[in-house]
C-alpha cells in the first residue's frame, strides 16, 4: 500500500510541470506586501521518510522550473527541509534560493521578504554565507539580518562584536533599537559605560531621521526610554523625550491606537498621546513640573494616566531593564487603525482588545471550572469590529486546549461549540479555528470527528482558492502566501497523520499547479515531523492589501 501511494503521489506531482510551463506569463503578470527550545522530534518511520524524499525531488525539479518568485519560494522551503538532515545540502539550496531572488522585479516587497527569510534559515548553517551575500541584498533584509547576527553575538555572550556590528548597521540607516535593547539587558552591570554609549548612540540616530508614520512597541527608541531612562544621565533621557514628543506631534497622520497588556487596555486618539502616555512616567520623574503642564495640555490622555500611572509598566510590568524572570509572561496586544476612519475606530479598537484580554482571563481560569468557563465563553461576542475577530470562538479554544489532558469531556464540548460558533465567520476564519479543531479532536482520539473537520476543511479551501483565482480580481500576491495555500497547509498537515493515499488525493483535487506543488512541499514536511514555524498569509487585490505573519521561532 506504502508503495502504490508514493506511485499515485509521484504521478500527481508530475502532472502539473508541462502545464506550468504553459502559463509562465500568466503568473508574470499576476505576481505584481525569548525563542522557545526546540521538542525533540518523534521517530520518522522508513517508509514515510522514502515518500517525503521522493516528493522533495520532485518538487525541486518542478520549483527550478517556476518564475523567480515562487522559484525562490520552492527553493527556500527545500533548504528548510533539510537544514536538520543535510546541512551541506541545505546550503545550497539556500544560495539558489538567495541567486533566484535577485531576478525578482517590480516586487520589492516580496524580495525583501524572501531574502530576510533566505537569510534566518541559512544563518545557524553557516554565518559566512550569509555575510557574503548581505551586500547584494535589498537594505531592509540587510538590516534585519544584522540584527540576527547581533542577538547571535549576544547569545555567546560577545559584547563587543556586538556593539562593533550596531555601529555599521548605524552607519547604513538608523539605529537598531530592537536588537540594541536586547544587548542593552544581556550587557553585564560593569560595561555600565559602554551600556551609555549605545543609549547616546540611539537618541543621536533618532535625532537625525525623521518618524512620519505610526511606530510604536518592540524596536522603537521609546520601549528603551521606558526600559533604560531611569539609568540613563537625566540630560540624555529629556533630550530623547524632547525629539520623541516633538517628532509624535508633528505627524499627521490619524491613528485610533489600542494597547492591551495583563495590568488592562488603554485607548489612544493619536502617535503623539501614546508617546505621552508611555514617557510620562520619566518625565515626572525627571521634571514634575513639565509633565504636569503636558498633561494639563493634553487631558484627553488624563483619564488613562490617571488608571495606569506607571504608563507602559502598568500594562506590562515585564517592561524593565531585565529579561523577564522565568515562568514571567509579559507583552502587550494592539490595535492600530490609521487614515480617516482612525476616529470612529477607537471604541471598537478598544472594545476588541478589552474582549480579546476578557477571553484570555477566561482562558487562564478554565482548569478551575471548564464547564462554568464554556458558559462564560459563549457570553461573549461573536465578532467584534468586523468578522475576523471573534472573541468567543478564540475562548472555546482555548479552553479545550487548556483542558483537554486533564477534563477531556469538557474539552470535547468545547470544542463542539467551537464548530457550531464559527458557521457564519468568513472563510479564512472558519479555516484557522476548524484546523485547530481538527487538531484537538485528534489529541482526543475522537478521529472520526477529525475526518468530518478535515473534510469540511478541504471543500472551504477550494473555494478560497477558487476567489483567489478570481480572473476579475486575481489576488497579486505570492501564489505561496495565497489564503488558499495556508487554508489548503492546514488540514494536509491532519491529512497526513490519517491517511497518505486521503492526503494524495487532496493534491490531485487542487487545480493550480504552482499551489499544488507548494502543497506537495507541505506534505513533506508534514511526513518528516517539520513543522512551519513561520507562515505568512497575504491577499493583494483591487479592494485592498492584507498580510498577516504568524512566528513561532
Amino acid at each position: 500500500m506504502k508503495t502504490a501511494t508514493m506511485v499515485l503521489i509521484a504521478a500527481i506531482l508530475l502532472l502539473p510541470v508541462a502545464y506550468s510551463q504553459q502559463n509562465q506569463n500568466v503568473q508574470e503578470q499576476r505576481v505584481q506586501s525569548g525563542p522557545p527550545a526546540d521538542k525533540p522530534q518523534p521517530k520518522i518511520a522508513k517508509e514515510d521518510r522514502q515518500l517525503a524524499m521522493q516528493m522533495l525531488e520532485i518538487s525541486e525539479s518542478t520549483a527550478r522550473g517556476f518564475e523567480a518568485p515562487m522559484r525562490t519560494w520552492g527553493l527556500l522551503q527545500l533548504g528548510q527541509t533539510f537544514a536538520a538532515s543535510e546541512p551541506a545540502k541545505a546550503r545550497a539550496l539556500l544560495a539558489d534560493s538567495f541567486t533566484a531572488s535577485l531576478s525578482i522585479a517590480d516586487d520589492n516587497q516580496t524580495k525583501e521578504t524572501l531574502q530576510d527569510e533566505i537569510f534566518r534559515s541559512l544563518l545557524p548553517l553557516s554565518q559566512a554565507d550569509v555575510e557574503e551575500r548581505l551586500a547584494q541584498a535589498e537594505p531592509s533584509a540587510r538590516k534585519r539580518t544584522s540584527e540576527a547576527i547581533v542577538r547571535r553575538y549576544i547569545e555567546k555572550k560577545q559584547f563587543s562584536p556586538a556593539m562593533d556590528l550596531i555601529t555599521q548597521v548605524t552607519g547604513w540607516d538608523e539605529f537598531p533599537y530592537g536588537s540594541g535593547t536586547a544587548l542593552l539587558m544581556a550587557m553585564p552591570a560593569e560595561m555600565q559605560a559602554e551600556k551609555m554609549s549605545l543609549l547616546t548612540q540611539a537618541v543621536a540616530s533618532y535625532k537625525a531621521h525623521d518618524h512620519p508614520g505610526i511606530q510604536m512597541g518592540q524596536g522603537t527608541l521609546t520601549e528603551m526610554m521606558v526600559r533604560f531612562g531611569p539609568k540613563m544621565p537625566p540630560k540624555l533621557a529629556l533630550e530623547a523625550i524632547d525629539e520623541i514628543l516633538s517628532q509624535s506631534k508633528k505627524s499627521e497622520e490619524k491613528a485610533s491606537i489600542t494597547l492591551s497588556g495583563e495590568g488592562g487596555t488603554a485607548p489612544f486618539n493619536s502617535i503623539y498621546e501614546f508617546q505621552l502616555f508611555a514617557l510620562l512616567p520619566l518625565l515626572r520623574s525627571l521634571d514634575e513640573g513639565r509633565a504636569d503642564t503636558l498633561l494639563k495640555e493634553n487631558m484627553a490622555v488624563k483619564s488613562t494616566v490617571d488608571k495606569f500611572p506607571n504608563g507602559m509598566q502598568s500594562l506590562d510590568p515585564t517592561m524593565t531593564d531585565q529579561p523577564p524572570k522565568k515562568g514571567q509572561r509579559g507583552g502587550i496586544g494592539s490595535s492600530v487603525t490609521s487614515g480617516n476612519s482612525a476616529q470612529s475606530s477607537s471604541a471598537a479598537n478598544y472594545m476588541r482588545e478589552e474582549m480579546r484580554r476578557k477571553a484570555f482571563e477566561i482562558i487562564s481560569d478554565s482548569h478551575k471550572n471548564p464547564i462554568q468557563a464554556i458558559a462564560q465563553a459563549q457570553a461573549l461576542p461573536l465578532t467584534v469590529a468586523d468578522q475576523r475577530n471573534s472573541p468567543r470562538a478564540q475562548a472555546l479554544e482555548g479552553i479545550a486546549r487548556e483542558n483537554w489532558k486533564d477534563n477531556p469531556i469538557a474539552a470535547r464540548q468545547a470544542v463542539d461549540e467551537l464548530r457550531k460558533a464559527i458557521v457564519d465567520l468568513p472563510l479564512q476564519v472558519q479555516v484557522r479555528y476548524l484546523s485547530s479543531a481538527a487538531s484537538i479532536y485528534q489529541q482526543l482520539g475522537e478521529k472520526e470527528s477529525v475526518e468530518k473537520v478535515v473534510s469540511e476543511g478541504f471543500n472551504i479551501s477550494e473555494k478560497i482558492l477558487e476567489k483567489d483565482l478570481d480572473a476579475n480580481d486575481p489576488n497579486k500576491a505570492l501564489k505561496a502566501w495565497w489564503p488558499s495555500a495556508d487554508a489548503y497547509r492546514s488540514f494536509i498537515d491532519v491529512e497526513a497523520k490519517l491517511s497518505h493515499r486521503g492526503a494524495a488525493n487532496i493534491l490531485k483535487e487542487i487545480k493550480d499547479p504552482e499551489v499544488r506543488t507548494v502543497e506537495s512541499i507541505m506534505l513533506s514536511r508534514s511526513l518528516l515531523g517539520l513543522a512551519m514555524k513561520r507562515v505568512r498569509v497575504e491577499e493583494k487585490t483591487k479592494s485592498g492589501h492584507s498580510i498577516q505573519v504568524s512566528d513561532t521561532n
